[in-house]
């Protein structure tokens, strides 16, 4: 390998190495406070390698990796997020006199295989990725072994993963019988040679498995039914991390294969696959946002309202013309971003109000009433979170919605457009259903009080919305920079 190739996957090197050193401090002297600091400047240091990288933008390293701009975007955008689960997870799990070094092991291992997914162009590293991915977060989704819904969930986790693997594997092992390569990029090389029916129509049917793999990962309808208990199951931080980290690595893959893959092999605006594409995304945003109502618990609300967010986000896919295709990638970036910021700020006061030796966490949003007469800045944090998710004026959540209906509307996809302005209005309605709540009479129920470090995280992630939503051009140039950045 190049110096240029090595430089290319620098922060990956450097969580690598960190896993390694973690077991090796466990091995001298096992402390929660020691491995959860050295996580944490670990995934720093992971994070300001990128500065180091931008020189490497566009660069191949091995066949596995390519290097490009929205990748390296995305994978900041991973350890912004992981490194907020960090910070967090100290607290929650601060009840005890047990260790929990080898959680932080856990956590950089998922943090790891998201971030190989996110500049893997090549079915290979996919599923390297994925599989770590998946492996470490089943151990995160069960890791408090003493609760019988952890249990559960972490086994539900197990079997609809390897499910989704299993379809994963059929799905490239039919593209690979079409094309003859596993790469992202020369898939579509095979089509260019013979264009034969019989060997798009494998290609089609590859596609679908691959898709529907990741589907069940992103929790798509109709492949949604696990999403609302491992999230109730699981420990808050791990909710957390399933919401924002692997939902987002995931997502990147399915953009890349999509826009690399399937948008070579067949013209844009004429490929089947739209189809599918369109179902997947109009059953989301109406199944999501609907069963939501039904919810009293706050995790089991945004499993739902992620399903629907994660449907939004499909109709980025819809490009009917080249000129389209840079607004559909800024559009898919920045969505996530205010995605990401606003799950993580309603799952932080969730992990900062329970404690990890508890039957369940704080999770049932009806025991917060009148939580702004307690804790005024707690609730206007909720409240900036809820309103970004719904897409409301002078929240990131409404310049990123309002991306994706440019998209849409550049695209004329008015089906998905139609299902995205019903779907917000459901979600509307059951966002501001928790904010009156937080405005209730105030009944006598003890709030467990934030730290300074939860205060500050909070308080931060709140302006952040603000500051994106009030003034967006401070991240869109960036935005911009990073989508144009690709291959090709």
């Amino acid at each position: 390998m190049s110096n240029l190739e090595l430089l290319a996957i620098l922060p990956q090197l450097i969580l690598s190495l960190a896993i390694v050193l973690q077991l090796l401090l466990i091995a001298i002297k096992r402390s929660t406070l020691m491995i959860q600091a050295f996580t944490a400047i670990s995934i720093v240091l992971a994070a300001s390698a990128h500065y180091l990288i931008l020189p490497a933008i566009n660069t191949q390293s091995t066949i596995l990796f390519y290097l490009d701009g929205f990748s390296i975007a995305i994978s900041v955008l991973l350890l912004f997020c992981a490194f907020i689960v960090c910070l967090v997870s100290g607290r929650y799990l601060k009840v005890s006199q047990e260790v929990h070094d080898e959680y932080y092991v856990l956590l950089l291992l998922v943090t790891l295989g998201a971030s190989l997914l996110a500049i893997s162009n090549h079915f290979a590293s996919v599923f390297l990725g994925l599989e770590l991915l998946s492996i470490a977060l089943i151990g995160m989704v069960g890791y408090l072994r003493n609760r019988r819904q952890t249990l559960e969930a972490s086994f539900k986790y197990l079997i609809l993963s390897a499910t989704a693997s299993s379809i994963l594997l059929f799905g490239m092992a039919m593209i690979y019988a079409y094309s003859g390569n596993l790469n992202f990029h020369h898939i579509s090389d095979s089509f260019l040679a013979a264009n034969n029916p019989q060997m798009q129509l494998l290609f089609n049917a590859g596609s679908v498995l691959f898709i529907v793999g990741l589907a069940f990962k992103l929790s798509l309808a109709p492949f949604h039914m696990w999403t609302p208990d491992v999230y109730q199951g699981a420990p808050a931080p791990v909710s957390m991390l399933l919401a924002t980290v692997s939902k987002t690595a995931i997502f990147a893959v399915l953009i890349k294969f999509w826009f690399f893959s399937v948008q070579y092999v067949t013209p844009i605006g004429e490929h089947q696959l739209l189809n599918v594409i369109t179902f997947v995304a109009i059953a989301s945003m109406l199944v999501g946002n609907l069963l939501a109502l039904q919810q009293t618990n706050i995790k089991r609300l945004l499993a739902y309202s992620s399903i629907a967010h994660m449907g939004y986000l499909l109709i980025m896919l819809n490009v009917m013309s080249q000129q389209s295709l840079q607004l559909a990638w800024e559009s898919g970036l920045f969505y996530l971003l205010a995605y990401c910021l606003a799950t993580l700020l309603l799952f932080t006061f969730i992990c900062q109000t329970s404690k990890a030796n508890s039957e369940q966490d704080n999770d049932n949003w009806q025991h917060w009433n009148g939580l702004f007469w307690r804790a005024p800045v707690q609730a206007a944090a909720m409240m900036c979170a809820l309103l970004s998710l719904a897409g409301i004026p002078l929240t990131a959540g409404f310049i990123g919605k309002f991306y994706i209906i440019s998209t849409a509307v550049d695209n004329s996809a008015w089906w998905l457009l139609a299902s995205l302005v019903i779907g917000s209005g459901i979600g509307l309605y059951y966002y501001l259903r928790i904010i009156f709540t937080l405005f209730a009479k105030a009944d006598n129920q003890h709030l467990i009080k934030l730290n300074r470090l939860s205060h500050a995280v909070i308080v931060g992630l709140s302006i952040t919305i603000l500051i994106f939503g009030i003034l967006p051009d401070v991240i869109s140039d960036e935005v911009r920079f990073f989508a144009l950045s690709k291959f090709g």
